[in-house]
């Protein structure tokens, strides 16, 4: 290969490769999946009344299991039926333990009642009817694992 050709084919394949590289740096990206394929963002998902609620309880975050709508949502944010009976329950995602309560918008809890006590193996199940009054569903040793409730 004569120098000219080579300096030629180096130059091309040097340009190839920049524009591969910015292309990959500038894509367009929807932020609908996290590295671990699981959705997140501010969609809502309306949750039938009488329907439980079924979550894997992560210290990076509540993945939604049931209903089949927030299927692999981290932190789905649920809307739901006034006065309508709910349930949810969660399912070890590691090996820290967890619990499930039910905030107001001051981020208090509504309700002795509306609170799990913490364990690494649950066995409960919260019944409540849903109020106003509610305002996020959260682990509460766990920041990262709130999410929000919006009742109608």
């Amino acid at each position: 290969m004569t120098e000219h050709t080579r300096r030629t084919v180096l130059k091309a394949a040097g340009a190839s490769t920049l524009a591969v590289a910015v292309a990959g740096c500038t894509g367009g990206d929807d932020d609908s999946d996290d590295e671990n394929g699981d959705e997140s963002g501010d969609d809502t998902y309306e949750i039938d009344a009488g329907e439980t609620i079924m979550l894997e309880a992560q210290i990076s975050g509540w993945k939604g299991l049931q209903p089949a709508a927030i299927e692999n949502v981290e932190n789905p944010t649920l809307v739901l039926e006034a006065d309508a009976e709910y349930e949810i329950s969660w399912e070890p995602g590691d090996s820290a333990e967890h619990n499930i309560e039910l905030w107001d918008e001051n981020e208090e809890l509504v309700d002795e009642a509306y609170k799990l006590e913490l364990t690494s193996d649950p066995d409960e199940t919260l019944s409540f009817t849903a109020s106003e009054d509610i305002a996020y569903y959260r682990c509460n040793p766990h920041s990262n694992m709130q999410g929000e409730i919006q009742v109608e």
